[in-house]
């Protein structure tokens, strides 16, 4: 800012002033640091919780990996009711805990539940699609096989035709790990969110306090500079008036 100061003595000795103040223009340069500091974030974030969703994704869908490895070889026709059950469920504990742990870690990062939320978002994704990716694979080299020589030797189901048996088996091994993509991503995001809550209050606890910013923002004057349209103070007492 420029000050430019007239000076006038009247006769009685008496001192007026006349001040102006002159602005430069704005450029909008705060707005544009604002606009670039805040696209500097959002990509961060971004990155953050792809990170952590692609971490607990490749974990979760080495769990589905060698479950389905385990079940594929030794039960391929689905006859030990216990085992399914009992590995789909240890699947399901497993995914529920990698979609939180992946919500904590990168909310606490970044302090957004947002954050968590599509990490765990993230996470179901990679999960959904690699876990339908392994379970079809599987299916269609070691199950699929075996199911149909189970049925040339035992006799298919009298009730319908053996193309419509074979039909659904299909159907039914390709149909449930597509449908399951969409379950991964809906859990994931709700878990993550649940873990995003979790982790933002455990980096709110931790934020260190914010220091008071040294200069003024731009635009605004110092402090100490007079108002337009304010005198200067008077002198001090002692000194002579002129």
């Amino acid at each position: 800012m420029s000050v430019c100061a007239n000076i006038a003595l009247t006769g009685n000795q008496k001192l007026s002033s006349s001040i102006s103040f002159k602005k430069w223009p704005f450029n909008g340069s705060s707005k544009e640091y604002t606009v670039q500091q805040q696209n500097s974030v959002t990509p961060q974030r971004g990155k953050i919780a792809l990170r952590y969703g692609l971490i607990f994704g490749l974990i979760q869908a080495a769990i589905a990996l060698i479950s389905a490895l385990v079940t594929s070889l030794t039960d391929p026709l689905g006859e030990n009711a216990g085992l399914a059950l009992g590995l789909g469920v240890f699947i399901f504990l497993t995914s529920l805990v990698a979609y939180f742990v992946a919500g904590i870690l990168a909310a606490k990062k970044t302090g957004k539940v947002s954050t968590g939320t599509i990490s765990g978002l993230w996470a179901g994704v990679f999960y959904g699609v690699l876990g339908c990716i392994i379970t079809v694979a599987l299916f269609l080299s070691i199950r699929y096989p075996k199911i149909i020589d189970h049925y040339n030797t035992v006799g298919y189901p009298t009730t319908i035709t053996p193309q419509a048996t074979q039909a659904a088996t299909m159907v039914g091994g390709i149909g449930f790990p597509i449908f399951g993509i969409a379950i991964a991503i809906g859990v994931g995001a709700g878990i993550g969110a649940l873990g995003g809550l979790l982790g933002r209050s455990q980096a709110q606890k931790n934020a260190p306090p914010q220091p008071y910013p040294a200069q003024p923002y731009p635009g605004q004057p110092y402090p100490a500079q007079p108002y337009p349209g304010q005198p200067y103070p008077p002198p001090y007492s002692g000194q002579p008036s002129r």
